[in-house]
């Protein structure tokens, strides 16, 4: 999408720091009202974009629109602050204030909800439970199922096909790594162990993440295919 056009600040304080108070209230159709104590002059406009986080600052959260800008919400409620979260808002740019990130446009949101209709996507990674639809491209047979379950503290499970296993996970922009998996050490027929060693390498190998329409998408590195799964909720 395209900001309007405003006045940028080239020359900034090294370090500017800055707290927006804001009352929220919820509204109608999942509105969440925002009313921040300190006016702002900039454009406003209307935002839609996936909420980020990024090891910068000790943590900051940016809303990140399908163009690839990122957008620096002041005042963003804690309610959306969810790797994955798919949002709109309205918001107004603030040329005025700078952080030490220095990642994108600051911006102070006017109000903001979950996109509707985006499900699992919007509710982030973090807490959401999975079933693998297709794997290298090919489609996963009904009868044997294979899942991923993050839990909400950086944590994951799942049925590799034939055994469970558990591990860590590290989810920072877009870019997901799992660590070292604990598995259990049952034996299925050769076609049931050969998915499971196939489904399990790839994870390990897990790059990025995409959570789009009820589906979410993990690319490993050497794979021409990302593996793909359907949210459980569905």
């Amino acid at each position: 999408m395209s900001l309007p056009t405003g006045k940028t600040r080239t020359a900034l304080t090294p370090v500017v720091a800055f707290i927006l108070a804001a009352c929220a209230s919820s509204g109608s159709n999942g509105w969440v009202e925002l009313e921040p104590d300190t006016p702002g002059s900039g454009p406003t406009f209307h935002l839609e974009g996936t909420v980020h986080h990024l090891e910068i600052e000790g943590g900051l959260f940016v809303i990140r629109d399908a163009e690839g800008t990122q957008y620096n919400p002041a005042n963003l409620p804690d309610e959306f602050r969810g790797d994955g979260m798919a949002v709109e808002a309205d918001a107004r740019r603030r040329d005025d204030m700078a952080s030490i990130g220095m990642v994108g446009p600051i911006i102070e949101l006017l109000r903001i909800r979950r996109q509707p209709g985006a499900g699992a996507g919007a509710m982030g990674i973090r807490g959401s439970a999975w079933f693998l639809e297709t794997l290298a491209g090919v489609a996963i047979p009904d009868s044997v199922q294979a899942t991923l379950a993050f839990d909400e503290q950086g944590k994951v499970s799942g049925n590799g096909s034939c055994n469970h296993f558990n591990g860590t996970v590290t989810v920072d922009n877009g870019a997901i790594m799992f660590g070292p998996f604990a598995t259990t050490r049952k034996f299925c027929g050769e076609d049931v162990m050969r998915q499971e060693t196939q489904y399990l390498a790839a994870l390990q190998r897990a790059e990025r993440f995409e959570i789009k329409d009820e589906l979410l998408y993990v690319y490993s590195a050497d794979e021409a295919q990302p593996l793909r799964f359907i949210s459980a909720d569905e």
